[in-house]
């Protein structure tokens, strides 16, 4: 208990010593950027697109008004024009089947599986058949 005391004493001063020097020496700012003592911190002025941006971003928000103008004339009612009622019924290709709660392995990834591990036992010297 008294090495815990002497290990305590000398390190407490040591801890504030760097607190005080670290509060002498901190500087007024966000995350260290060094502003003006005393100046009031503002966001930065926004940055203004170059002419070359500005045309860009004019092009693109004419294409997509355009499209969305044609999108509102033409509306899309599926590929047989009528209501999709959302009960589908048919078979669902390409569903693994679940085992657990987790899809089971097709049958070339169990034998890449089965072949992986017998060539990990097979270097280590294990045989299994």
């Amino acid at each position: 208990m008294q090495k815990v005391k002497k290990v305590c004493l000398r390190t407490k001063p040591t801890f504030f010593c760097l607190v005080a020097i670290s509060t002498v020496y901190a500087r007024p700012g966000y995350y260290g950027y060094p502003y003006a003592a005393g100046v009031p911190h503002a966001a930065p002025l926004p940055v203004r697109d170059t002419p070359e941006v500005a045309a860009a971003k004019a092009a693109h928000f004419a294409a997509y008004n355009a499209a969305a103008a044609a999108a509102a004339a033409a509306p899309d009612t599926g590929a047989y024009g009528g209501h999709y009622g959302g009960h589908y019924t048919g078979p669902l290709a390409g569903v693994p089947v679940i085992v657990n709660g987790v899809p089971a392995d097709t049958p070339e990834v169990a034998a890449a599986k089965a072949a992986h591990f017998a060539a990990h036992a097979h270097a280590r010297g294990h045989y299994y058949g």
